[in-house]
């Protein structure tokens, strides 16, 4: 609607537009641009940076950069705004220019203060100017900040997104994409109203709770794209299983999982040096009893010992074994390999959810789960089937904020 709208006004000069979005992923909002073939530039604020509780909010300056609405309706755009004369002011424009911070400054600032707003105020400065190698510090601060005030909403959900830019870079700590569910999780229970801390976690999250599918528009933009004779940009992240699945109605009573169990006896060897990284991540990791949490689980070959995938075989498949109480909701429990590769070194990504019963009492569960996977050791090297053991945990409490 508001690009209707403003197109028109921007190619005959008489406005200009910018766009906020609140996005984990910069690339994504790159590539939504070129679809809608926006010319105006967007500025990706992951941190809500902005403290914006809902969106869209459109938003008017003047050219003397008064802000003249905070909120103006589509409708009464032009006369409300357009058509208005708004006095000019002598402003000295170098004033409200934003300037580099000096991030050795802010770190000995920190240091000296050690109040929560320092350490909040140099995490954030690191988040957005000391690019992808200094994460470990930006996450570093954000501790700090969140361990001095635990209360603080804005900081538990941008801790969060600094340990998920972590998770998705080079940098990774094992543990990283659950710590960022687990603090936007905490961030939420602090606000429940807070409406972009939510949609992050139902961008992850069970069917159940998505309003609807996040990225739908993904493949219909690279289609449109390529009939424009474009080449679309490409994504640095894929988004897959929650991230592009539909949302389900509670009047859907969806569809329970048989888990097979190949190896009840334990007899196939195990992954000993852990030729393969498994990470579980649980969203939410709190929920109340009668609802549902989807699992991710990750599996990254090993960057030490270089195996490869087996693709001339069985696939990777999980078997997951729910304790009483919990039953295995929808899934997908195998990868299927690639055709024509007989080795190759992806990242594997395998979903499900787990429905906990209505009389289930407040705890943490252990779901004991398994993988099994064909992997070789290096190329041309010894070909292996192996078995890792994996566990899926989360927290049941009546107390829990729904997503």
């Amino acid at each position: 609607m508001w690009q209707k709208l403003v197109q028109p006004l921007i190619d005959d000069g008489k406005m200009v537009a910018i766009g906020v979005v609140q996005e984990q992923h910069p690339d994504r909002t790159r590539l939504y641009r070129q679809w809608r073939q926006l010319q105006w530039p967007l500025f990706v604020d992951s941190m809500n940076l902005l403290e914006m509780t809902a969106v869209p909010v459109p938003m008017t300056i003047d050219e003397s950069g008064i802000l003249r609405h905070a909120r103006i309706n589509p409708n009464s755009f032009v006369e409300g705004f357009l058509d208005q004369d708004y006095p000019k002011l002598n402003i000295d424009k170098t004033h409200n220019r934003a300037m580099q911070p000096d991030l050795d400054a802010l770190k000995n600032e920190a240091a000296k203060r050690g109040d929560a707003d320092a350490w909040r105020s140099l995490a954030e400065a690191l988040f957005l100017h000391g690019g992808t190698d200094r994460l470990d510090e930006t996450v570093s601060a954000f501790e700090q900040a969140v361990r001095l005030q635990p209360d603080d909403g804005a900081t538990q959900f941008r801790l969060g997104v600094a340990v998920r830019k972590r998770y998705e870079s080079s940098y990774r700590h094992p543990g990283d994409a659950q710590a960022a569910v687990d603090h936007w999780g905490a961030a939420l229970s602090i606000d429940p109203n807070q409406y972009i801390w939510r949609r992050r976690l139902q961008q992850y999250g069970p069917r159940l709770d998505k309003p609807y599918n996040f990225y739908f528009w993904i493949e219909q933009a690279r289609q449109e794209i390529t009939a424009r004779g474009e080449t679309p940009l490409e994504l640095v992240i894929e988004p897959m299983g929650s991230e592009i699945a539909p949302p389900r109605r509670r009047s859907d009573s969806g569809t329970l999982t048989e888990s097979t169990n190949p190896d009840p006896e334990g007899r196939i060897r195990r992954d000993e040096i852990k030729m393969v990284r498994i990470e579980p991540v649980s969203t939410p990791s709190r929920l109340q009893p009668g609802r549902s949490v989807r699992a991710r689980v990750t599996f990254r070959l090993d960057e030490r010992t270089h195996p490869l995938w087996n693709n001339e075989v069985d696939n990777l498949l999980i078997s997951i074994q729910p304790p009483e109480g919990i039953k295995l909701g929808e899934a997908k429990l195998q990868w299927d390999n690639p055709t024509g590769e007989a080795e190759s070194r992806e990242v594997r990504v395998l979903e499900f959810e787990l429905e906990v019963g209505k009389e289930v009492a407040a705890s943490t569960i252990t779901v004991p789960a398994y993988a099994l996977y064909y992997v070789c050791e290096d190329a041309g090297g010894v070909c292996l089937y192996l078995r890792q053991d994996f566990e899926v945990t989360f927290a049941v409490d009546p107390e829990a904020t729904s997503l």
